[in-house]
């Protein structure tokens, strides 16, 4: 496992909590040579990540909407931008892109992005591992409704469930080891 694909928030006006937690990741990833694949914005938690795999090691690849790079919304601290004609085909790319997909907190865009991955592995258009990563309980509500669609059998059961809740940084991490173990192990 190498590309690690991250939807987030691009705003400047969170939490420290959840910039304190993207460092975190971001360390880990860049200290561990992995790519991180995100959306390549210059605000919010997009930039964190960049910034801080590329200042400990790691390779970072932006998705950029075009518009959004007329604009000049996107991080110079990628090293590899990929300019795309709209959301809908920067998902596509990020999906394709990584070998596993993270759902940091986020607002709109990030549940797009989160139920975007989710409904096509469903439907069989790829095999990657969903990480959901509810800090300071960000999720929880999501994860309740969840529940509600599975009880009321709107989720089916015989679907496998890409999902893997994890409530902190360090869970998060721990799954990606033991992922890239998994991945290595597969491949002897």
């Amino acid at each position: 496992m190498q590309n690690i694909g991250i939807y987030c928030s691009a705003s400047d006006e969170i939490k420290d909590t959840f910039e304190k937690a993207a460092i975190k990741l971001s360390e880990w990833i860049g200290k561990n040579g992995k790519t991180l694949i995100n959306g390549g914005s210059n605000q919010g938690l997009m930039e964190v990540f960049s910034r801080t795999v590329k200042e400990n090691g790691g390779h970072c690849i932006g998705v950029i909407p075009e518009n959004f790079s007329k604009h000049g919304w996107f991080s110079n601290q990628t090293d590899e931008k990929i300019i795309v004609k709209d959301l809908s085909e920067r998902k596509e790319v990020i999906k394709q892109r990584s070998d596993v997909l993270i759902a940091f907190p986020g607002g709109v865009g990030t549940m797009d992005e989160f139920f975007d991955a989710w409904a096509s592995y469903n439907l069989g258009f790829h095999d990657k591992k969903i990480i959901i990563v509810n800090i300071d309980d960000f999720y929880s509500p999501l994860i309740q409704q969840l529940k509600v669609f599975r009880n009321e059998k709107f989720l089916h059961d015989f679907l496998p469930n890409p999902l893997h809740v994890v409530n902190s940084v360090d869970q998060c991490i721990e799954l990606l080891k033991t992922m890239d173990k998994f991945s290595k192990e597969a491949l002897l």
